[in-house]
C-alpha cells in the first residue's frame, strides 16, 4: 500500500519524535521501517526524521520550529488556448506535419506569406503568437493530434540473389556520409493498402546525403523498366551532381540490368549491408516523413494511380526542396548510459545546397532563380487539390485469403 504525500508528512511528524528519543539500536530499526513505508532514500529519510518538528533557537529570543516543507503547485498563466492550436494544426496538416523543431523555424520565416491567404490567416492576436511559437510548445499542443494518426505499413522488399550481391561494393552508414557530395541514396515504398497481393503502385525516393534534397517518383510496380527511367529522368533533372547510387539489397535494384546502366553512365552503384537498415537511414527516414506523411497508407495501382501519386509529388517536391527545414546530426556523445545528440540549425536543402562551397555557381544561380518562380501557398494549394483527387482514385483492398485452422483437418483419412 503506497502513502499519499500528506499521510507521510503525518507520518513523518509522528515517527521523527519517537526516532529522537531512542537509543542508537532502536533508531536502526525505526528507520528501516519508515524507509520501507515511504519509499523515501536512507539519507533524506535520516535528515527529516532527525528534524521534523525539532524547536531550533535563532538568536537569543526567537524559537523557530521546523516542519516539512508544503510544496505549492506552480499555476501558468495560458498562453496558448483553442484559438491558437485550431490555427496551429490548420497549418501543420498543411505543410507536411512537421514536429515541432521543424516546423518553428518554417514558421518564423513564412507566416506573412501564410498569413496573406484568408483561409490562414487567423488574426492579428493569434499570428503574432504563432510568430514567436517554440518547438517545443508546438509539440506540446499537437501531442493528442499526433496519437490519433499514427500508423504503421508494411515492407515488401525481397532480396536479390547473392551472386549479384557480390558484385556491389557494400558501404557503410559512415562511409556513406564520408562521400561528400553526389551520393544519392534510393529505395521503393509500396502502396499496397495492407495487402501485398496483387499488382500496385510504388514510390521511388531518391535522397541526396549532404544537402538532403529529395524527389519522388510514382511507379506502376518495381520493374526495372519503371526503375529504369525514374532513375534516368532523375540525371537529368537533379541539381546537384550524380556520382553514387547507393541501394539496399533488393532484387529491384541489384540486378543486371541496373548495373549495366549504371556503368554506361559512369555512376556507381553501391548497397547496404545485409540487415542493416541504419546503412540507407537517409532515405529510410524521407520515406516516413514525406511518402507516408502525405500520401499514407491507402491502396494505389494503375496508370491512373501512377499520374495522380506524381502530381502529389510534382508540387511537394518543390515544398520540400525549398521551403522544408530539416536537421542534420553533427555530433553523438555517450556519457554513462546516455547519448548526447547535437544537431545543426534547420536548414532547407536549398539553403544548403547554396551555402555549400561544393556547389558550382551556376548551379546557384539556376537554383535561386528557379526558387523567385516558386509561390509558397500556390504549390502548397496545388498539392491539396491533386492529394484530394489521390483520395478519390484510391483503390479498395483486396481481402487476405484465410487458411483454414490445421487443427480441424483430419489427417490420414482419404474418404
Amino acid at each position: 500500500m503506497e502513502f499519499t504525500l500528506k499521510e507521510k508528512q503525518k507520518l513523518t511528524a509522528v515517527t521523527a519524535r519517537k526516532y529522537r528519543t531512542a537509543t542508537k539500536s532502536e533508531k536502526t530499526k525505526i528507520l528501516f521501517t519508515y524507509v520501507e513505508q515511504t519509499g523515501y532514500n536512507r539519507k533524506y529519510a535520516i535528515h527529516i526524521l532527525a528534524n521534523e518538528g525539532r524547536v531550533k533557537q535563532i538568536g537569543k529570543k526567537l524559537k523557530v520550529k521546523v516542519t516539512h516543507k508544503k510544496i505549492k503547485k506552480r499555476v501558468y498563466p495560458v498562453t496558448y488556448g483553442k484559438e491558437e492550436l485550431d490555427a496551429l494544426s490548420f497549418i501543420w496538416e498543411a505543410f507536411n506535419y512537421q514536429c515541432g523543431k521543424l516546423l518553428a523555424p518554417f514558421l518564423h520565416a513564412n507566416i506573412d506569406c501564410i498569413t496573406s491567404d484568408p483561409k490562414f490567416n487567423p488574426g492579428e492576436e493569434v499570428t503574432a503568437k504563432l510568430r514567436k511559437i517554440s518547438a517545443s510548445t508546438i509539440d506540446r499542443l499537437l501531442k493528442p493530434l499526433k496519437a490519433k494518426i499514427k500508423v504503421k505499413g508494411t515492407s515488401g522488399t525481397k532480396p536479390a540473389v547473392q551472386h549479384l550481391k557480390k558484385l556491389v561494393p557494400m558501404l557503410s552508414h559512415f562511409e556513406c556520409i564520408e562521400q561528400g557530395n553526389g551520393l544519392w541514396q534510393i529505395d521503393l515504398v509500396q502502396h499496397d493498402g495492407g495487402n501485398p497481393s496483387g499488382e500496385f503502385c510504388y514510390t521511388l525516393t531518391i535522397t541526396e546525403v549532404k544537402n538532403q534534397w529529395t524527389v519522388h517518383y510514382a511507379l506502376k510496380n518495381k520493374a526495372f523498366t519503371w526503375v529504369y527511367q525514374a532513375l534516368d529522368h532523375a540525371c537529368t533533372v537533379l541539381p546537384l551532381p550524380v556520382r553514387i547510387f547507393h541501394s539496399d539489397n533488393g532484387s529491384e535494384f541489384i540486378n543486371h540490368a541496373l548495373m549495366l546502366w549504371c556503368k554506361q553512365k559512369e555512376i556507381l552503384l553501391t548497397r547496404s549491408r545485409s540487415g542493416k537498415k541504419n546503412d540507407n537511414c537517409f532515405v529510410e527516414q524521407k520515406n516516413g516523413h514525406t511518402v507516408r506523411k502525405q500520401i499514407g497508407y491507402m491502396r494505389h495501382s494503375g496508370d491512373k494511380g501512377v499520374a495522380a501519386l506524381q502530381a502529389v509529388y510534382t508540387h511537394y517536391d518543390n515544398l520540400f526542396n525549398f521551403f522544408y527545414t530539416g536537421r542534420k546530426l553533427v555530433s553523438k556523445e555517450r556519457v554513462e548510459a546516455k547519448t548526447k545528440k547535437t544537431y545543426d540549425k534547420p536548414q532547407t536543402p536549398f539553403e544548403r545546397a547554396i551555402s555549400s562551397a561544393n556547389t558550382p555557381e551556376e548551379i546557384k544561380r539556376k537554383l535561386k532563380a528557379k526558387k523567385k518562380r516558386i509561390n509558397l501557398m500556390t504549390e502548397m494549394k496545388k498539392m491539396q487539390i491533386a492529394l484530394d483527387k489521390l483520395l478519390s482514385f484510391a483503390d479498395p483492398v483486396p481481402e487476405l485469403v484465410s487458411f483454414p485452422n490445421r487443427k480441424h483437418l483430419r489427417l490420414g483419412s482419404h474418404g
